[in-house]
């Protein structure tokens, strides 16, 4: 859900988000995206689409690239959230507007609906 003050989604909301992003890039399509999901054991994620769900987290969240070393500590959806939900706590990221979510999930043909991916 978004705040109607700013337009932006919820802070609660971004574990939402974050497994919608990762839904919409897995290779192999999963009926739930859960924190536990290793991205390459249980979601079916390659170096290629590991970069490219970077590279969607990054531009979707105002994130600044992750170092190697970082990135090889983020294995599983939880580890993403939490990331992620560090950056925003610290400034070093921002919260998504509804618009900015819908646009990429039109990317991959597919639509947000935040009332279903409500915690």
């Amino acid at each position: 859900m978004s705040t109607p003050d700013t337009g932006l989604v919820a802070v609660t909301s971004i574990p939402s988000v974050v497994r919608h992003v990762i839904q919409l890039i897995t290779p192999r399509q999963a009926g739930f995206v859960a924190d536990e999901h290793d991205l390459v054991g249980d979601l079916g994620f390659d170096s290629l689409t590991l970069v490219e769900l970077a590279f969607a987290l990054e531009d979707l969240f105002g994130l600044d690239a992750v170092t190697p070393e970082r990135a090889m500590t983020l294995r599983t959806v939880g580890d993403i959230t939490g990331h992620i939900a560090a950056a925003i706590a610290d400034g070093a990221g921002q919260r998504p507007s509804a618009e900015a979510i819908q646009a990429l999930s039109a990317q991959y043909r597919r639509t947000w609906n935040p009332e279903k991916l409500a915690d």
